[in-house]
């Protein structure tokens, strides 16, 4: 596979729309790609890594952040409820991504494609500050989009379980730094905000 083609591949993520707004009603128009949704995770594991005291891995950490939904070019956007109505189904979306990302990276020369499945596997363990910092990037990056739609008309309520979701993943993975943000996030969904 030539550099190319595996970035005409990296570059399909634009033209995949992220279901879960379609879900909720969201017309195509106002609903991110993935593509965009990854950039703004990249940006916001950037900030968050620049405020740790913790010592990070800013390259990796953005490689992290570009390449943590890539296997959606392969499998599509499988939206979260869905992962949360089945652990089995959790489970084989994990594997399917896996396979994906495998597949996608399968024929780059091996000083590519090394250094990218390492990254991958450290994301998907989840355990490194890199990886914990992606992951809240990821669900605040989403938070901020529905945040977005109820600034511009969208009801609060139906993207509550976003907002929520992001709080989980803030308290759960300890990042300080995303505290503050999370809290004006929440703003937008209080009973006196504009619906």
């Amino acid at each position: 596979m030539t550099l190319f083609q595996f970035l005409t591949i990296c570059d399909s993520l634009k033209w995949i729309p992220r279901t879960g707004w379609l879900l909720r009603g969201v017309p195509l128009s106002n609903a991110e790609n993935v593509a965009a949704h990854s950039h703004t995770t990249a940006l916001l594991a950037y900030l968050f890594a620049l405020q740790s005291e913790e010592p990070v891995d800013i390259q990796r950490l953005l490689v992290m952040a570009l390449i943590h939904d890539l296997p959606e070019a392969e499998i599509g956007d499988i939206p979260m409820s869905a992962q949360r109505a089945d652990s089995d189904f959790r489970k084989a979306k994990e594997k399917a991504e896996d396979n994906a990302m495998r597949n996608i990276l399968a024929h780059l020369p091996p000083k590519l494609k090394a250094p990218l499945m390492d990254t991958w596997k450290d994301y998907q363990k989840g355990a490194s500050l890199e990886a914990r910092l992606v992951e809240t990037a990821d669900r605040l990056a989403t938070a901020l989009h529905a945040a977005q739609l109820v600034k511009t008309g969208f009801a609060a309520k139906t993207f509550q379980p976003f907002i929520d979701h992001a709080q989980l993943t803030v308290t759960k993975l300890q990042v300080p730094q995303a505290m503050d943000f999370i809290k004006e996030l929440q703003q937008i969904f209080t009973p006196n905000s504009k619906k």
